[in-house]
């Protein structure tokens, strides 16, 4: 069983990390002004792990990658999509939530997260956004969706 930090220990070092990484590297890519940014959201609690279902996953921390080079940009909160029932035991309205979730990464070009079901990943890519699944380091399953991304030929 792994045990995860605080979040917001978490978050913090993953800024510091990628603030190191963007010091530190010194690729074409990160130089080439025509790198495209790939806005990537990330299904995660805490411990820098991509370790969230998208049903599941009430945050996601906002990543921008450009090249070998990944920039924390913030957490956005959504209601699960997977409950059951709201917290006063009322059914949820499972199209509404998904509605509301694909509505605040309408500027994401894609979503990373430990699994997904076919109807949400169907519904992401109608509206232009990529469900992508893994589960590890948040750091390198970014730059690997990224490139993964960028060879699906999408554009937005």
């Amino acid at each position: 069983m792994e045990l995860i930090g605080d979040d917001e220990a978490s978050r913090n070092q993953t800024e510091v990390t990628n603030a190191d990484a963007e010091r530190k590297n010194e690729s074409a890519d990160h130089l080439n002004p025509e790198t495209p940014v790939i806005r990537i959201a990330v299904a995660t609690r805490g411990g820098g792990k991509v370790n969230v279902h998208f049903g599941h996953a009430s945050e996601f921390w906002v990543y921008d990658v450009s090249g070998r080079t990944t920039t924390f940009l913030e957490v956005r909160h959504v209601q699960a999509y997977c409950n059951g029932r709201t917290e006063s035991g009322e059914p949820v309205d499972k199209k509404k939530i998904f509605d509301d979730t694909a509505a605040l990464f309408a500027d994401c070009q894609a979503i990373l997260c430990s699994g997904i079901g076919d109807s949400p990943r169907s519904k992401l890519l109608q509206r232009g956004i990529a469900a992508i699944s893994g589960k590890g380091d948040i750091e390198e399953l970014l730059l690997e969706s990224a490139e993964f991304y960028a060879s699906l030929g999408l554009s937005r």
